[in-house]
């Protein structure tokens, strides 16, 4: 009998053209099913999505659960919802590669009693390797940017009893949710991959300038205000989404790649925390340098075809 279970956690809104595969996808893995649970939790139930997910009610270890949480809470209330000593969050687009249950499970089991604030950034660090950090500073510093993304987030069971007390960002309650263990006296960051994305097309629309460049660095500065983060960490954070955001204005302004997300007031909200003359350098990097980079990486790829 296994000691510890793993909550998987799946927040969608109705979604079903991205959660049936990721659901089928985590039970064709050959994952021991004692060790896990998958927790859909749904804040737009729709009839298609419910028949979707009732091809999944022949796994004890499935639930699908119907919640009334608005926007990104939803992902607060999946948590609350699971019932694993031990959860990760994954995108409701994510395809799990194979191994990587039992990785994060492991994970769980070897932090147990010291309960770290543990996040699984997926590769994005380009590290393919776990960093322990006894400082928030340090940890935040090596997640930089990426700290923003829910996808990833790990949490014990006992965290998650904190969610009654903690004032979230409306926007970012991952981010929230996160910063309140900054008092912990470990921090882990494992950068293994351990999954995919599913075509983002139709992705949820909202305001991402203004949702990144204002409302998650008004969070981060919070945290500098504090003392838990130092003003070279608030800076090199900073730097790093402004390298991320370019690359986002390149993809969204110069291929017009806009998607469903909300795209106005772009320079008033870049330069709440950047200057204009930064905000400037933005823009020519993507119409000028980002073409030829774009370029030469698909060039790169058609070699390696060839």
């Amino acid at each position: 009998m296994n000691k510890h279970l793993l909550s998987i956690c799946i927040p969608t809104n109705g979604v079903s053209r991205w959660v049936v595969p990721n659901v089928r996808q985590i039970y064709s893995l050959g994952s021991d099913n004692s060790i896990f649970e998958v927790v859909v939790a749904d804040n737009t139930p729709n009839e298609e999505m419910e028949t979707a997910m009732s091809e999944f009610s022949k796994y004890p270890n499935f639930r699908y659960v119907k919640t009334q949480a608005e926007g990104f809470y939803n992902i607060i209330e999946n948590f609350v919802q699971a019932k694993g000593d031990f959860m990760i969050k994954i995108n409701h687009r994510c395809l799990m590669q194979k191994g990587a249950i039992e990785r994060i499970y492991s994970i769980g089991c070897e932090y147990f009693d010291r309960k770290p604030l543990i996040f699984l950034s997926n590769g994005n660090l380009k590290e393919n390797k776990r960093m322990e950090f006894t400082s928030f500073d340090a940890y935040l510093r090596k997640l930089s940017f990426w700290s923003s993304l829910s996808e990833g987030l790990f949490f014990w069971k006992q965290d998650i009893e904190a969610v009654p007390h903690i004032s979230f960002a409306p926007m970012s309650p991952n981010v929230s949710l996160m910063f309140n263990s900054k008092t912990k006296d470990l921090f882990v960051i494992d950068d293994f991959n351990f999954g995919a994305a599913q075509n983002d097309s139709g992705k949820y629309g909202y305001d991402v300038f203004n949702t990144f460049s204002v409302l998650y660095l008004d969070i981060v500065n919070q945290v500098r205000i504090e003392g838990y983060l130092s003003r070279e960490g608030f800076s090199e954070i900073k730097s790093g989404l402004a390298r991320w955001m370019r690359d986002i204005y390149f993809n969204m302004i110069v291929l017009r790649r806009k998607g469903n997300f909300i795209i106005k007031d772009i320079k008033e909200n870049i330069c709440v925390y950047y200057s204009k003359e930064e905000y400037y350098k933005m823009v020519l990097y993507a119409y000028f340098v980002s073409p030829f980079k774009a370029a030469f990486k698909r060039i790169g790829k058609i070699i390696r075809i060839k």
